[in-house]
């Protein structure tokens, strides 16, 4: 396994590489550094604006659930925690694994009983996927009508709905009693079954409609406040494109970075981006500088308070009762 991420880590650095090599090379560099020279402070400060709304918006789909479930939680207080996870999802790809298992911690050192904790988490994965569904659909019905939808496109597309049926309906039928399909060969990783174990602790009844719709509006709102990141980056650099096709974009490059084996999806998640891009008409020399501006405000500018967080939210976590007998033995 030490292997494997380390070639993972190797073979994302030489993609992220040659990705901006030959980007930069496509794209004349002459005319990338004139275009990143008109950037000013207001569009910087407007993507800043938005990416902190996507913090909010994750904080208060766990706070949601949390306050329906009795424990007095904030926004504000819980916005840390969506920053450390989304630090731990993109630094250790797992599907979204690695964050949710932090999240079980972060619930447990703030005191909160595992079945709201876990009823949260159950939400949160379930309606992640609920609202990225249907957006991928009309992403790729327009795509479709513009006569933009490339194969292979469509390939990610179709991989990426069975892969998110696949999750939210394993967490569904874990978390509503009726235990893990047997197909799905969670006793092969360990800490996936005893994340799916933990699940099955949720607090009866609150996978409800009431609840997962305006859960699902909140993620929907940090996939368009990110897109719309990228959206305003290009604005920036003096390019225009259509909202669906910069969606498209940006939805596109993160199915390649969720599902794929890339820490952090480097290199994947910037050629996924780009090229969609170019299925826009936005060239090169805007594509590819707009694509690294996202990234910066969305992966490099938080990933040192990202992983302080973690540490953080890792320190102090009390022992399970079986993990408590184990070290007595």
């Amino acid at each position: 396994m030490r292997r494997l991420a380390i070639a993972s880590w190797l073979l994302g650095l030489l993609l992220f590489v040659a990705v901006i090599v030959v980007g930069l090379h496509l794209g004349e560099i002459n005319e990338v550094v004139a275009l990143l020279g008109g950037l000013r402070l207001p569009w910087l400060l407007a993507a800043l604006v938005l990416q902190a709304a996507t913090y909010a918006c994750a904080a208060g789909v766990w706070q949601s659930v949390l306050t329906r479930a009795g424990q007095r939680q904030t926004v504000a207080g819980l916005m840390p925690l969506s920053l450390a996870k989304l630090f731990t999802d993109q630094a250790m790809p797992s599907g979204g694994l690695s964050g949710n298992i932090l999240f079980v911690h972060a619930m447990r050192r703030r005191g909160v009983p595992a079945a709201p904790a876990m009823a949260a988490l159950a939400v949160s994965m379930i309606s992640h996927y609920l609202a990225n569904l249907p957006l991928a659909l009309l992403v790729g019905i327009e795509l479709a009508r513009q006569g933009a939808l490339h194969p292979a496109l469509a390939a990610l597309l179709g991989v990426y709905a069975m892969f998110a049926m696949l999750i939210a309906g394993a967490v569904w039928a874990v978390a509503t009693g009726h235990g893990l399909p047997r197909w799905l060969p969670a006793q092969r990783f360990p800490r996936a079954a005893h994340l799916f174990d933990a699940l099955a602790r949720t607090t009866p009844g609150v996978l409800r409609w009431r609840v997962l719709l305006p859960a699902a509006a909140l993620q929907a709102g940090i996939v368009l406040c990110d897109a719309a990141t990228l959206w305003v980056m290009l604005w920036a650099l003096g390019q225009t494109a259509a909202p669906t096709l910069v969606l498209a974009a940006f939805l596109s490059a993160s199915m390649v970075m969720e599902t794929g084996p890339i820490p952090l999806g480097l290199g994947s998640f910037e050629a996924t981006c780009v090229s969609v891009l170019g299925l826009a008409s936005v060239p090169v020399a805007a594509a590819l500088p707009a694509t690294l501006l996202l990234r910066g405000f969305t992966l490099w500018l938080p990933m040192v308070p990202g992983l302080w967080l973690t540490r953080r939210e890792l320190r102090g976590v009390p022992a399970e009762p079986g993990e408590a007998r184990g070290n007595a033995e």
